[in-house]
């Protein structure tokens, strides 16, 4: 089994300058990285630090989660969520 790393800079609050990115742009090295993975049979998972990182708002955390689910590739999440707003609902410390 091989588990190749995501990871992307997280604003703390996603303002309007990175929600306004057009999708393919913003997501372009995680595309990338899928593409990159077909081509190496050994590898079966990604992994990334905490969830948000696939995603600022609910959709798109769903459309990526299906591109890693249509290129057969499991998901390993090492953390909690790290947004404040996020930590403030679940109670985390």
């Amino acid at each position: 089994m091989k588990v190749v790393n995501y990871a992307r800079e997280l604003p703390i609050y996603p303002g309007d300058e990175v929600l306004g990115i057009y999708y393919e742009e913003k997501w372009a090295s995680f595309d990338n990285l899928l593409e990159q993975s077909k081509g190496d049979v050994d590898v079966d998972m990604i992994i990334v630090a905490s969830p948000e990182v696939l995603g600022d708002d609910y959709l798109e955390l769903l459309v990526n989660l299906s591109k890693l689910a249509k290129a057969d590739l499991g998901l390993i999440i090492a953390g909690n969520a790290r947004t404040i707003k996020v930590k403030d609902i679940l109670d985390l410390p």
